[in-house]
Formats: structure tokens, sequence, C-alpha cells
């Protein structure tokens, strides 16, 4: 019975991976954050199955989505990696005839762009989230992922 748990366990956190449940995640994190508020106690409870398991989801999807939380250096080189990754993948759909997919075209890269938003839109408010969950431990993560934005933010070409 307790391997079924921790397998079962196993499968709902990789599951968790998928950016498809970002929104879902985020919402039931910030639910369990205004009921860690309206309790009042400062303390989360996690007495049962449900409460654990989207803990350690959150935890692992904020471990997934942890490249932009980097110390620059660190964060460009991820995103150097991945965006070779992207545009491997983009090529082999060019020449299979396939429809490219998003942030997948090394000949329409807008790199700052996407990572201004990526932080802004999916990564920030999982981390500021988070961070309220676990006051004040990811304090000194949100201040990083503020200027890894900021950086991008500067090489966006400007607007006339």
């Amino acid at each position: 019975k307790q391997r079924m748990s921790v397998r079962k366990m196993v499968i709902d956190m990789v599951l968790a991976t998928d950016m498809s449940k970002h929104m879902s995640l985020l919402a039931d994190l910030k639910t369990m954050v205004e009921t860690k508020k309206v309790a009042g106690s400062g303390v989360l409870n996690l007495d049962n199955y449900n409460d654990r398991i989207q803990v350690l989801q959150n935890m692992i999807h904020c471990s997934d989505l942890s490249n932009p939380t980097k110390p620059l250096n660190l964060y460009v080189q991820w995103v150097d990696r991945l965006m070779e990754e992207f545009w491997k993948q983009g090529d082999k759909e060019r020449v299979q005839g396939l429809e490219i997919s998003p942030m997948c075209d090394r000949e329409n890269a807008t790199i700052e762009k996407s990572q201004v938003g990526f932080i802004s839109y999916i990564v920030y408010p999982l981390w500021e989230t988070w961070a309220e969950l676990v006051f004040p431990d990811a304090q000194q993560i949100l201040t990083l992922l503020e200027s890894n934005r900021t950086h991008y933010e500067g090489l966006l070409p400007k607007e006339a």
C-alpha cells in the first residue's frame, strides 16, 4: 500500500510540470495562500493528501520554472540552451512541412520579448504566490526575477 501511495504521489508531481496545468496550479496555490492568511496562524496545515500533494506539485512546478530565478549569467546560458532546443524542433518541423511551433522559428526569434513575457505572465506570478506561502524565504528570488526581467527589457528594440 505504501509503495502505491508513493507511486501515485510521484506521478501527480510529474504531471504538475505539464504547462497546460499552469493556470489551475497557480489558482489552487493562490487559494491555499489566502486560506493560510484567513486562518491567521501563519502555519500551513498539511494534514490531508490533497494539501500535501498541492504543495509538492507547486514546489516541483516552481523548480521546473526556475531558470529565470538564477543569477543572470546562468539564466542567459539556460535561455541559449532552451532556444537552441526550440529552434532545432522548428528546423525539423520546417523540413517536414509542418507548421512551426511557437518560439521555435529561428528566423523570427524574439528572445528578449519572449523572456520578458515569460517572466511577467508565467514565472513571476507563480513565484510571487509561492513566496507568500513560504514567506520570507523566497523574497530574494523575486528580486532576482525582477532584475533578470529588467535585463531583457533593456535588450528590447526601442520603438520609434
